[in-house]
């Protein structure tokens, strides 16, 4: 019995249809949409969260957030090792860093009035084209102003619509430029990841 017939793809291009059997309700909802608002949407958060923690804690506490101890030692994964080698630190043992390297590590120290970065829905919802963030009391009254953008329009799907494997797209949303810090040099996605295992990208 043919229960569906379902056209279109995820609207990258790439159109077909087919008849399929009903299945249980997808909590993935529109497929790749979907995919792509969540991804954009977990870094928009991220950055939200970067700019708390560096605002509410010190450098050591930070630091410990970042470079966790586990079994009585730290490690950089190799996204850190990068952002060191980004920074021009050239140690590898975390023991090692001066506290002075250890705070350019730590904070980003992103200019919030460059943050490109926005939020994206897959709605035309035209209220929410201008909102302000970060009014709850846990805040501590770290609130700005910022967007949503429709989600085909977002940087993620043009990654996902230009690549051409699954490394290319790693390092293509890594390079992705989310604002500028004070300094006015360029804040990334990879510089916002806490820890991260390459699996053999």
């Amino acid at each position: 019995m043919i229960d569906e017939i379902r056209s279109g793809s995820g609207a990258a291009g790439g159109g077909y249809s087919q008849v399929i059997p009903m299945e249980e309700f997808n909590l993935h909802l529109t497929g790749d949409i979907h995919a792509i608002t969540a991804a954009n949407n977990l870094l928009a958060a991220q950055l939200e969260a970067r700019m708390f923690h560096e605002a509410t804690q010190t450098d050591a506490a930070l630091y410990g957030r970042l470079v966790p101890a586990k079994d009585g030692k730290r490690t950089f994964s190799p996204i850190q090792l990068a952002r060191l080698a980004k920074l021009g630190i050239e140690k590898t043992d975390p023991d090692t860093l001066t506290e002075e390297e250890i705070r350019r590590f730590v904070r980003l120290d992103i200019d919030p009035d460059t943050i490109t970065w926005q939020r994206v829905i897959d709605t035309n919802d035209r209220f929410l084209r201008k909102i302000t963030v970060g009014q709850s009391p846990t805040e501590k009254g770290h609130t700005r102003s910022c967007q949503f953008d429709i989600t085909v329009a977002s940087e993620v799907m043009a990654v996902l619509a230009l690549t051409t494997s699954l490394r290319d797209m790693r390092e293509r949303l890594g390079r992705c430029v989310v604002a500028s810090d004070r300094a006015g040099q360029p804040v990334t996605a990879d510089d916002l990841v806490r820890k991260e295992e390459r699996n053999g990208w």
